[in-house]
């Protein structure tokens, strides 16, 4: 179980990073998101289904990296309680196997969390292209 520290090390470092840049992202972006946390009644403020859409999706990525940080505090603290009780071999597989498991499911759930970031914010530099292209016609047609 042991190889697995650095992955899990790894998987703390990326989940931790994951869940301050969207919540980061969220502050920036849409205070008005962040006002609504502090004032239910300014909840109508979020105006638009893109903006609603993205806000959703990165409040998910940051519960999936929550997720994943919980995790990992819970195996830290199962693995040295079943060290305890020094189980024979026969009955350390299936624990052996969980862990595998889990380890690869909260693996799988951060790339799920990092490729939302990165699908939100290519999202973002598209419409920001999309934006700028259509004001460049207008000003064209303008003139």
């Amino acid at each position: 179980m042991s190889k697995f520290e650095p992955v899990l090390s790894t998987l703390q470092n990326v989940s931790a990073a994951v869940f301050t840049l969207a919540g980061i992202w969220i502050a920036y972006s849409y205070p008005e998101a962040i006002a609504s946390f502090t004032d239910p009644q300014k909840i109508n403020i979020i105006k638009g289904t893109d903006n609603y859409k993205r806000i959703k999706s990165l409040v998910l990525t940051i519960f999936a990296s929550s997720f994943v940080l919980i995790s990992i505090l819970l195996i830290n603290i199962t693995r040295p309680i079943i060290e305890v009780f020094n189980l024979p071999a026969e009955n350390i597989i299936p624990f052996k196997c969980g862990y595998l498991g889990f380890v690869v499911y909260i693996v799988l759930v951060q790339l799920y969390a990092i490729s939302k970031i990165m699908i939100s914010n290519f999202s973002f530099v598209y419409n920001i292209g999309k934006k700028k292209t259509e004001r460049e016609i207008e000003d064209d047609l303008s003139q």
